[in-house]
């Protein structure tokens, strides 16, 4: 058990934080406000917007074999971990896809059995512990979906949130969950890319860090997580 003095602790000091949208709203793009030495995890292989960045590490995963690649992973990270200033995961949305996949491909029916799905919720949260665990910024990326919650009330409102399984677990060890969207301003006809930091019926979203903002610009937010306030 580590003991930590709270007067000692750097508030943005290897921060975590999970920006979640629909494909192709820019969440990759977000990778190139960042400071230091990156390495990217892509699940995906949408890593083509990071063309001719310095000091960005693309590591592309082999979709057929996921959790062996997570593995790996893991250890070229820890490897090279004091060359390492950020981690960033891209996305594990589409991760627990391809791995369900995989599993799904070893059973009669061709779908994954009940218990795949307990074992991936374990994996995903394993995962994001062990990055943290590593003491660098980590940026996880993921896709949205819209999911029917019931009120107490019995009134039934559409919330967006992470499409990522066991997300109450992983939004508890993680201190920003954001929301990136694009909004339309018709007067100006413009179109301004934004994050939403705080939690709404509508909107799943955290922050334990900045604490003052509903939402900031999309190219900001990692900056403000890097700066020195």
């Amino acid at each position: 058990m580590d003991v930590l003095m709270a007067d000692e602790i750097s508030k943005y000091s290897n921060w975590t934080a999970l920006v979640y949208s629909q494909p192709g709203i820019g969440k990759t793009t977000m990778v190139k406000t960042l400071k230091g030495n990156t390495v990217v995890f892509s699940v995906d292989g949408m890593y083509h917007v990071l063309s001719g960045l310095p000091n960005v590490s693309i590591l592309r995963m082999d979709s057929k074999n996921p959790s062996g690649e997570l593995g790996d992973f893991y250890k070229w990270v820890l490897k090279n971990l004091d060359k390492i200033d950020n981690i960033v995961i891209d996305n594990l949305s589409t991760f627990q896809k391809f791995w369900l996949n995989v599993v799904a491909k070893e059973t009669k029916s061709g779908m994954p059995e009940i218990k795949d799905y307990g074992i991936v919720d374990r994996v995903l949260l394993d995962f994001v512990s062990s990055m943290k665990d590593l003491g660098k910024n980590l940026l996880i990326f993921a896709h949205e979906r819209t999911v029917e919650v019931t009120k107490e009330s019995g009134g039934v409102y559409t919330q967006f949130q992470p499409d990522v399984r066991n997300l109450d677990a992983i939004m508890g060890i993680v201190p920003i969950v954001g929301r990136l969207l694009v909004v339309k301003d018709q007067e100006k006809q413009t179109e301004n890319r934004i994050v939403v930091l705080q939690p709404t019926l509508t909107t799943r979203a955290k922050d334990q860090l900045i604490g003052n903002l509903q939402t900031i610009d999309q190219m900001e937010l990692l900056p403000t997580l890097q700066s020195e306030i």
